[in-house]
């Protein structure tokens, strides 16, 4: 992929510094979207369209490197990756295990179609690494839509601490090779 040669390279600390500050906006609108589905919370409607942002603003980080068609399908996977997760937690709360069933394994699914789209995007990120890192942050989601299902707030807390500590590391590991691919 070219890098934009109209869009000014932050330096290293501003990009590590938005890229987290996206996927931390990632992990904390999804738990207020947990929270207000599985308590069946008025504001679900309003919290998902606030989550369904995020995907559009961390596509605006890779767009500082790359043509917006280079990013479009991270986006449209991104997107993706809230609505399935949406409904699986809806469905959790409702009790269709099938349901639940299908739309865990489509949720992994579009989890490796990102991290493939993302190697498409830059040699430098290690595709197993990706996959695992986006496996683990489903599994701490669905942990926490479990916990907070079964009124086990505290647990459903500490997953949600797993889960913030992972986007960290996530936003990293995307800075990073960015940084290896673009180097200033």
């Amino acid at each position: 992929m070219e890098k934009k040669s109209n869009r000014c390279i932050p330096n290293r600390a501003a990009l590590q510094e938005d890229m987290r500050l996206v996927w931390l906006r990632h992990v904390y609108w999804t738990r207020m979207l947990i929270i207000s589905i599985t308590e069946n919370i008025a504001d679900q409607s309003e919290v998902a369209a606030r989550l369904m942002q995020n995907p559009s603003e961390i596509a605006e980080i890779f767009e500082r490197f790359y043509s917006t068609e280079a990013i479009e399908p991270i986006e449209s996977l991104l997107t993706q990756h809230l609505e399935i997760g949406g409904k699986l937690m809806t469905a959790s709360r409702d009790g269709q295990t099938e349901k639940v069933a299908e739309l865990t394994k489509e949720w992994y699914a579009n989890a490796d179609e990102i991290a493939k789209a993302l190697l498409l995007l830059n040699p430098y990120y290690d595709f197993e690494a990706l996959v695992e890192m986006l496996h683990t942050h489903l599994d701490l989601t669905i942990a926490q839509v479990k916990a907070q299902l079964a009124g086990n707030y505290r647990k459903s807390i500490d997953e949600f601490d797993e889960v913030e500590r992972e986007a960290v590391a996530m936003a990293d590991m995307l800075a990073e090779g960015i940084l290896r691919q673009f180097p200033w």
